[in-house]
């Protein structure tokens, strides 16, 4: 399923990211992803999965989605590159991926407060596990995978988010990004040992996710900046820049970004870094767009490219 198609709509991006123009094909992808997180919903006990359903339909719906379109939240290629598997097109694959995306948004956001933890919010979570692993085994033994990926990557996964070790510098920084990312890449994986596909989706999946860390890294700056939080940005700070975020953690009103401006931000030398982090991003997007061009997957290479021309003319000056 290489080569270019018709670009039928434009997508919002999240922020950073060039604006793909998704085929017909590719946006029905998209909202059955959405179709298959609600059979997962479905499986929960009623009360709780209507609460589930009314939250989730909050999330990224769009005015051609009444039930929500929740993965407009995620930048193409990191659920798209499915359309240009065929054999990614099985239902328990595409429930398998959908519930490996959700996971991670689902875990991020339960760790940060930004969903409360009620039963509803983590029984959600509890069946996106056990559909992860319900259906994981199912394409394991339909394909002949290695069926003993499914709890590597769970363990990495787990490793780098529940006990995640203290980075050493921003190499390090973006390699626990990589083991973060580690539930995106079963899915392709298992297509690839189980002689599906050839190898190359998973590390480009990979490569992708780290440029999206980098990418909503430099679109937080303001926010990570008053709070302290070591991001990619901190990294590539002077040790005067990082002195100062890492003062801020330690104030009173570490949500408040009304203060941090463009002199706040030359002081701290944030402007600058945030540039350097948008770089590495950029040349993450490439290498991938140029490992799928040669593989003859135009259509993922155009999806890369198309990013990175966000990242590239999209500057962030949040301040």
């Amino acid at each position: 399923m290489s080569g270019f198609l018709p670009p039928a709509s434009v997508v919002p991006p999240p922020p950073g990211f060039g604006a793909v123009l998704e085929t017909p094909e590719v946006s029905a992808l998209r909202r059955r992803l959405h179709g298959r997180v609600r059979e997962v919903v479905n499986r929960m006990p009623r009360p709780l999965a209507e609460d589930v359903a009314a939250l989730l339909g909050r999330h990224g719906r769009t005015r051609t989605a009444d039930q929500g379109d929740l993965f407009v939240l995620f930048p193409a290629p990191v659920w798209s590159f499915l359309h240009w598997v065929p054999a990614a097109g099985h239902p328990d694959a595409e429930r398998l991926h959908a519930a490996a995306l959700l996971l991670h948004l689902w875990d991020d956001h339960l760790t940060d407060r930004q969903l409360t933890p009620d039963l509803a919010a983590l029984q959600l979570r509890t069946e996106l596990w056990r559909c992860l692993e319900r259906d994981a085994a199912e394409l394991c033994a339909a394909w002949g995978a290695d069926s003993g990926l499914v709890a590597r990557h769970t363990e990495r996964y787990l490793c780098a988010t529940h006990a995640r070790r203290t980075p050493a510098d921003l190499d390090s920084y973006c390699s626990l990004a990589r083991e973060q990312a580690a539930l995106w890449t079963l899915l392709p994986r298992l297509l690839e040992t189980g002689g599906r596909t050839k190898a190359g989706w998973s590390p480009l999946v990979e490569d992708f996710a780290v440029a999206w860390r980098l990418v909503d890294d430099a679109a937080d700056v303001r926010r990570d900046a008053v709070a302290g939080i070591r991001s990619a940005v901190w990294w590539e700070l002077p040790a005067a820049g990082r002195a100062r975020w890492d003062e801020r953690a330690r104030r009173p009103g570490r949500d408040d970004v009304s203060g941090y401006v463009l002199g706040d931000a030359q002081q701290d030398g944030s402007e600058e870094a945030v540039g350097r982090v948008l770089t590495r991003a950029a040349a993450l997007l490439a290498a991938a767009a140029d490992r799928a061009a040669a593989a003859g997957e135009e259509g993922v290479a155009t999806e890369l490219l198309t990013a990175r021309a966000g990242v590239l003319t999209s500057v962030r000056r949040p301040w």
